[in-house]
């Protein structure tokens, strides 16, 4: 396991520390508040200003006395957004509280689905009809010469109701999206050919069910272009790798990806990484592909773990998962310097020193120019990747400033042993801290993408060649 692995990797299945029994608002927010003041590296770095911290603290839980279970959720959510961690979250099953935001006033259509299902079976218009995506079936109908709406017509969530409106889409090629929280997010939007339509801003791709595609095929094709991995070369002197994920399921793909290709990424002239929707995962997904962008050493910054009880039997359990003949010396070590240091902060550096050198085996022969693509979803490891990649000199970002998830990291996610609530929480600080934060700001690009490029992959080749 790579060192910075260690410190990005989130491994989601939660501990439970005894059995789940019902517990009223006001006890599941004390167990809430006590396990972050005792165990989130960022609590004393984000509650200096004690008075505020305790006054807002003493006004929640004055209101959790009144709180039903919506109004309990909320007010959970309250206080772990006092931290401003994208790594930390209170929720249950797995996933986090939402904030209950709507849409506003055009938050439903009123329309009859059976009349608009067997109307758009008809239809010419190329954006008019039902569309598929991950959880959705989704009606868009044409309100103006310059408005689609997009509907709900069924949804795996139980958040989203049918005709509540999902998206619009403008005239000028921009959308408004709602998110799972009904939160809106805007970008621009894509209609390819094949029937797909893929909106950019969200990385979110529908294919066209009715009316049917003309291809199926050609479907597939697209969508994996705009949703999976591949290598694609799109000139004579430029080839494109796309990488939407750094996640541990996608680790054999990634490495028999770069090993297929590598004859042509050695002659390529110029490369253009995509990670654009790269939600992170695990710094081994990159480490094959280092060599082809990279200088011969790394600068990494290192992190330091805060020793708890819960992030020992966290890595007890890992252990636990590992295949037999998987070395652990590593994380027995690791297990050790924790048990010895309870309450304190460990690096698990050997030399004790805020950064390492990776050194770097340079292949022989590699792309001499290179673009990276980011945006705002490129996050937590992707993000790694870029703050590595901004050290090679032949190496590129364009885009925009990525999420904005790097400071506190190695997310766990920990039972509260109370009527199911969860808390998914960071083990370690950025050794970087409090001299260079990401959080909320991101790895800034070399050269800015505003929304007039509608096309990133186009200009980056341009930018490229000319």
């Amino acid at each position: 396991m790579k060192k910075l692995c260690y410190l990005l990797v989130t491994l989601l299945p939660a501990l439970s520390f005894g059995q789940q029994t019902p517990c009223s608002c006001g006890q599941v927010l004390d167990k809430l508040i006590s396990k972050v003041e005792a165990e989130y590296p960022g609590f004393s770095a984000k509650t200096k200003e004690t008075f505020l911290y305790n006054g807002f603290k003493e006004n929640l839980t004055k209101q959790v006395k009144q709180a039903d279970s919506l109004a309990c959720q909320k007010i959970l959510k309250q206080y772990i957004d006092f931290f401003e961690d994208p790594h930390l979250w209170v929720g249950a099953n797995g996933a986090p509280f939402i904030s209950g935001t709507t849409m506003g006033k055009a938050a439903s259509i009123a329309i009859d689905l059976k009349e608009f299902q067997n109307q758009v079976a008809q239809t010419k218009d190329t954006l008019e009809g039902v569309w598929k995506t991950d959880g959705y079936r989704i009606g868009v109908k044409r309100l103006s010469k310059n408005e689609y709406v997009g509907f709900i017509i069924e949804a795996q969530s139980p958040l989203w109701k049918p005709k509540e409106i999902k998206f619009r889409l403008l005239a000028n090629g921009t959308f408004e999206y709602a998110l799972r929280d009904k939160t809106l997010k805007t970008g621009n939007f894509t209609l390819y050919k094949e029937g797909v339509l893929f909106l950019s801003g969200v990385n979110v791709a529908l294919a066209k069910e009715s009316p049917l595609p003309i291809n199926e095929a050609a479907v597939a094709t697209r969508l994996n272009e705009l949703e999976g991995f591949y290598f694609k070369k799109l000139t004579a002197k430029t080839a494109m790798l796309k990488l939407p994920s750094f996640e541990y399921q996608y680790l054999e793909q990634l490495s028999k990806l770069i090993e297929d290709h590598k004859t042509q990424l050695e002659n390529s002239e110029n490369l253009i990484v995509d990670l654009r929707g790269n939600p992170g995962g695990t710094t081994d997904a990159y480490q094959k592909l280092l060599p082809y962008i990279m200088g011969k050493s790394i600068r990494n910054t290192g992190a330091e773990f805060l020793a708890t009880q819960t992030y020992i039997n966290h890595l007890e359990a890992y252990k636990k998962s590992l295949d037999k003949s998987t070395p652990t010396a590593n994380i027995d070590q690791n297990i050790a310097t924790l048990k010895a240091n309870l309450g304190q902060f460990v690096n698990f550096n050997v030399t004790g020193q805020p950064i390492y050198i990776e050194n770097v085996s340079v292949a022989a022969k590699s792309p001499r120019h290179v673009v990276i693509l980011a945006d705002k979803g490129s996050g937590s490891s992707a993000e790694y990747f870029l703050f590595v990649a901004k050290q090679s000199k032949k190496v590129k970002i364009l885009g925009v400033p990525s999420y904005g998830a790097l400071d506190y990291g190695n997310a766990y996610l920990n039972d509260l042993a109370c009527s199911g609530y969860q808390l998914f929480m960071p083990t370690y600080r950025a050794l970087r801290l409090p001299d260079y934060p990401i959080d909320h700001i991101g790895i800034q690009p070399d050269v800015y993408l505003d929304k007039s490029v509608k096309d990133w992959v186009a200009f980056a080749v341009k930018y490229l060649e000319e």
